[in-house]
């Protein structure tokens, strides 16, 4: 989920991408954290304002990450696991309502429930990653 909070930031880091052609995206858990349990080819799914909207394919994942800077915002981030997504690789999906959560779920019938397993797994692809996000209609 992206927090409101981070909502600016995110749609900045993705314009920087695109301006600059490619480029990564991260996300960083604390070093003594070592779950999700995620490989390079599975897909993270993004949740903002209340929507699934999308997703990136991980290209990589380190363990013991030393630390990356943010080129946006210049933030450090500190050691730690980080999961890491190819900007290009980036997928807008028509929304599917969903409550936003904290970190990782796994898409199963069991953890999420059946209808929403059955949404995310059909969902629609509306765009690619230098397209403009896609708008709720109500």
């Amino acid at each position: 989920t992206t927090p409101k909070s981070e909502m600016a930031h995110a749609a900045q880091e993705a314009a920087d991408c695109i301006a600059a052609g490619g480029g990564e995206y991260f996300r960083h858990f604390s070093d003594g954290y070592w779950g999700p349990k995620i490989r390079a080819g599975e897909r993270v799914w993004y949740v903002e304002d209340g929507y699934v909207r999308g997703f990136c394919v991980v290209s990589r994942v380190l363990r013991r990450g030393a630390g990356e800077v943010c080129a946006t915002t210049g933030r450090v981030w500190p050691n730690g696991l980080y999961v890491y997504m190819d900007a290009a690789s980036w997928q807008w999906v028509k929304p599917i309502a969903m409550r936003g959560f904290q970190g990782y779920r796994y898409v199963h019938p069991r953890s999420v429930g059946e209808w929403l397993a059955a949404q995310i797994h059909q969902a629609e692809v509306v765009g690619g990653w230098r397209d403009q996000r896609p708008e709720v209609k109500p």
